[in-house]
């Protein structure tokens, strides 16, 4: 299956409807230290439709009790048969640390969705939008994630300054990712920022928070 930008344009309707649906884990991939990726496919075949940017709404059992959580996906809807959330393991946190250490290839979770308005591609159909700026910081990055890949897959003529914020240059999510992204797309730029040189005393890129000054 393949889909267009018109598809992408035109909102599509959630996948499963108002029901959650059953998502089984394909595959675990840790992005740095504490973050790690879930792939996720439908245990009843069907194609996913959705808009970069958007998220899923995850419903987990946990010690007995029913949780929600919200998290968006980072994968591209040109690649519709398996969904892809990104999680940063948070000290104390209830549901990433059960994430982190009960999902593997196999596990099946109750999700519904998806849903949300923060996605491209604004204004018209078949017109991307000009000049755009994506700022970021730590795991805020995935639906910026999500917009790039769908980007480079629909190979479209993306204007994009994409800027992201990390501690140090080993907690920068897709690092690798990102550098192939800047190659591939001839007016997509990418510049990292880290609070610190980590572990890396050899990076060169800039130094600091986000802030006014800086983006000027």
């Amino acid at each position: 299956m393949t889909v267009s930008f018109l598809d992408l344009a035109e909102a599509p309707a959630p996948v499963w409807g108002p029901d959650d649906e059953w998502l089984e884990c394909v595959r675990v991939r840790d992005e740095t230290h504490d973050v790690r990726s879930f792939v996720f496919r439908p245990v009843e075949p069907r194609s996913f439709r959705y808009r970069p940017g958007q998220f899923i709404t995850l419903s987990l059992d946990i010690d007995g009790e029913r949780v929600n959580r919200c998290y968006t996906l980072c994968s591209s809807p040109t690649k519709p048969d398996t969904l892809t959330i990104t999680v940063k393991r948070v000290p104390g946190g209830r549901v990433s640390n059960w994430l982190h250490e009960r999902v593997r290839p196999g596990t099946r979770l109750s999700a519904a969705g998806p849903s949300g308005s923060f996605c491209f591609p604004p204004g018209p159909v078949n017109v991307p939008a000009r000049g755009q700026l994506y700022l970021s910081g730590g795991s805020g990055i995935t639906p910026l994630m999500s917009m790039s890949r769908a980007w480079s897959d629909l190979g479209l003529d993306a204007d994009v300054q994409f800027i992201h914020a990390a501690r140090t240059p080993q907690d920068i999510v897709f690092d690798d990712e990102l550098k192939v992204l800047a190659r591939s797309l001839p007016r997509w730029r990418a510049v990292m920022v880290c609070e610190s040189r980590g572990n890396t005393p050899g990076y060169n890129g800039l130094l600091g928070r986000l802030s006014l000054p800086l983006l000027q």
